[in-house]
């Protein structure tokens, strides 16, 4: 299983572990943060079903104490802060069967909502349904012909039968990687092939309407930053900023159709530190959004009210978080750093009102590379 999407520290030596519910709070600008540490469990994903229910999934990382191999299992925690409850573990009915991680959650209006995952040794990648109140693993068994070691990163719904995910694959025999662009119509998931995106490499989705939905990522023949629209008849690139080295976009929400933001980073040249990049769609055209100087490269973004937005990334030197406002710009979300030992690695967040959900881990550093400590969920 290839690692992607931000989940990037070594997960070799992670033992098995039940879940911890509770756990320490650190001050931060704007309030103060509540630290969950979900021990075995990373965190990849988190979405909001209503403003009192939170969902955070990922997987439950075990390794074999005779052969050394890591194993991953999806994992789906709720917290329901009307009924007072903490997190807790919540059933995925076939879950058990899969080797793969929920990369992403996404809710429809309509009370549905999907997750998606990691393709499986000789089968279909792994999607999930919530519908009944109950939440059930599937096979999406409509990923390209010859695709191998696939990962869906994103999925976006309007409905139980509208929906959208996206990934990279790779080419069996070649090794040569494969843009996984589905749709979901209610019965089944089917391939998507967008016009020139033979060597894209696709990150993010999101459906603000069924003839509204952007995909980024990036074009792996220059390097650049993509940004890709659906008008409900054809697929258009937009222009997005060019840069000397690189650039990447690993996450895009919209408001409106014209108000969307996407984040990921870029690089002058090839030597230099990879940095935060903001871009803003207004209708007409992608336009970057300075960040602060010495912002690393950001990973998610999330809406909130009043035209402002939240954004997160880094996991070299520290997190990153910051929000910003149409009247104050930038300003930094104090993501904690409680122990220097083990610094924190963030991947997603959701916005609820005024309140912030995290999804992360922390990891030990050393110069033998990066190993997975315990997964850990922020709210505020």
């Amino acid at each position: 299983m290839r690692v992607t999407h931000g989940f990037a520290v070594a997960l070799a030596g992670a033992g098995v572990g039940a879940l911890v519910l509770n756990g320490p709070a650190a001050a931060a600008a704007g309030g103060v943060w509540t630290e969950t540490a979900t021990d075995q469990v990373a965190v990849m994903s988190v979405a909001q079903p209503s403003p009192s229910v939170t969902w955070a999934g990922g997987t439950e990382i075990t390794t074999d104490p005779d052969t050394g191999a890591v194993g991953f299992t999806p994992r789906l925690l709720q917290r329901d802060t009307v009924a007072g409850d903490g997190w807790q573990q919540l059933p995925i009915r076939g879950g058990d069967a899969w080797n793969s991680r929920i990369n992403d959650i996404a809710t429809a209006p309509d009370g549905s909502a999907f997750f998606v995952g990691d393709q499986r040794t000789g089968g279909g990648a792994l999607v999930g349904r919530y519908a009944g109140g109950a939440w059930r693993a599937t096979e999406d068994s409509g990923l390209p012909a010859g695709t191998v070691e696939a990962s869906l990163l994103s999925v976006s719904a309007l409905s139980w039968r509208d929906a959208w995910a996206v990934g990279q694959g790779y080419e069996e025999d070649t090794g040569a990687a494969i843009p996984v662009v589905q749709h979901w119509d209610g019965r089944r998931w089917s391939s998507v092939q967008i016009p020139g995106s033979a060597n894209w490499s696709v990150n993010q989705v999101d459906e603000v309407a069924p003839d509204d939905v952007w995909v980024v990522g990036v074009d792996e023949d220059n390097g650049q930053s993509l940004a890709v629209h659906w008008d409900g008849h054809v697929w258009t690139r937009a222009a997005t900023p060019l840069f000397p080295d690189s650039a990447v976009l690993f996450d895009v929400v919209a408001r409106t159709a014209d108000d969307v933001w996407a984040v990921g980073w870029s690089r002058d040249t090839d030597k230099q530190r990879p940095a935060g990049l903001a871009l803003h769609w207004d209708g007409a055209a992608w336009s970057q959004v300075p960040l602060p100087a010495g912002t690393f490269g950001l990973q998610g973004l999330a809406l909130q009210p009043h035209g402002a937005v939240a954004v997160i990334g880094g996991n070299d030197d520290a997190a990153v978080g910051l929000s910003w406002t149409p009247a104050a710009g930038w300003r930094s979300l104090g993501l904690p750093e409680n122990d220097p030992q083990l610094p924190l690695g963030v991947s997603a967040v959701v916005s609820s009102g005024s309140h912030l959900t995290v999804a992360g881990w922390h990891y030990v550093s050393s110069d033998g590379g990066d190993s997975f400590a315990h997964g850990v969920i922020l709210t505020r």
